[in-house]
């Protein structure tokens, strides 16, 4: 569409389409912009001959978007902050913010690195509210439509829209209870083979990196125990004669509250690299700036600490 087409639309139908978008009940978006129902109703009827679409159906719960409103869902809202952001630049003040963030990374990441940002938030910004929500692969692919504000992971091919900065390496240990007979006998390749392993399953896979590992060798371990968490993983290892393979950071931190110890991967393997990854929509958010860049420097801290 030219620029003199576009100048004949009603563009201030757009935030009244982005309102009825988040809400999805014309009460509540009457109420967020000051206007009466006939009004929203009347604007509706409006975006419904400019999209020649329309956009919403009654439901029970109030309106369902059709998919071309959800279609125009994917880069509205990011559209109108950049119309925002040209018209009158957003200025995020940590000090006096009470802004919600969520962030998305696993019980590893929630015990392990952290405890360090936490702390930097309530010294910084002791109004920011932080929500933890639990990682799985489908994560990396729905930041967006899971307004999600960031996650913790390592990724390997980050999907379109897709941002990420590296904070840190990391490699695989193994962790064994206090007085297993591999202790003192070390690990080779081959009794690491053939003795029994827990293995921790976020995404519910029944093979994890380490198998694969073994099979470009011509070996194969066996798994007896599959758990969800890192951290119920340590506490069951703790009790059994299972061999569990995690990040040696995860290991550090938590081997002495588990009465754990800590040997070698037996195994050829290479580094893997945490990452912050957040949605595009994002990416010039002033708030979310102040926030990615304090958890690199946190995290990153934590990593190095940890791998001394």
């Amino acid at each position: 569409m030219s620029i003199e087409n576009l100048s004949a639309k009603d563009l201030n139908l757009l935030p009244v389409f982005q309102v009825l978008l988040e809400e999805q009940n014309v009460t509540r978006a009457a109420g967020r912009l000051n206007l009466s129902q006939p009004a929203i109703s009347r604007n509706l009827a409006r975006l419904r001959i400019l999209f020649d679409d329309p956009l919403f159906t009654r439901s029970p719960k109030g309106l369902s978007p059709t998919p071309r409103a959800l279609s125009i869902a994917l880069t509205l809202q990011s559209t109108l902050q950049e119309i925002s952001h040209l018209i009158e630049p957003e200025i995020f003040d940590p000090a006096t913010s009470d802004r919600h963030f969520r962030i998305a990374t696993t019980d590893y990441g929630t015990q392990v690195l952290l405890p360090a940002l936490i702390e930097q938030l309530q010294a910084r910004a002791p109004n920011v509210e932080l929500e933890i929500l639990p990682w799985d692969e489908g994560v990396i692919h729905n930041l967006d439509s899971l307004d999600i504000d960031m996650a913790i992971c390592t990724v390997n091919d980050a999907p379109a829209g897709v941002h990420g900065r590296g904070v840190g390496d990391d490699e695989f240990v193994c962790v064994l209870r206090k007085g297993h007979p591999l202790v003192n006998q070390g690990l080779t390749l081959e009794n690491y083979a053939n003795n029994k392993h827990a293995l921790i399953t976020m995404g519910g896979e029944r093979k994890g990196v380490i198998d694969y590992a073994l099979e470009e060798q011509g070996l194969q371990r066996k798994v007896t125990l599959r758990v969800p968490h890192f951290v119920a993983a340590l506490a069951l290892v703790a009790r059994t004669d299972l061999i569990l393979t995690v990040p040696k950071g995860l290991a550090k931190s938590c081997a002495d509250a588990y009465s754990l110890d800590i040997l070698p991967l037996p195994l050829p393997q290479s580094r893997f690299t945490y990452s912050i990854v957040w949605h595009e929509r994002m990416l010039k958010d002033p708030g979310h700036q102040w926030l990615r860049q304090l958890m690199f420097e946190s995290l990153h801290r934590t990593l190095i600490e940890n791998a001394s």
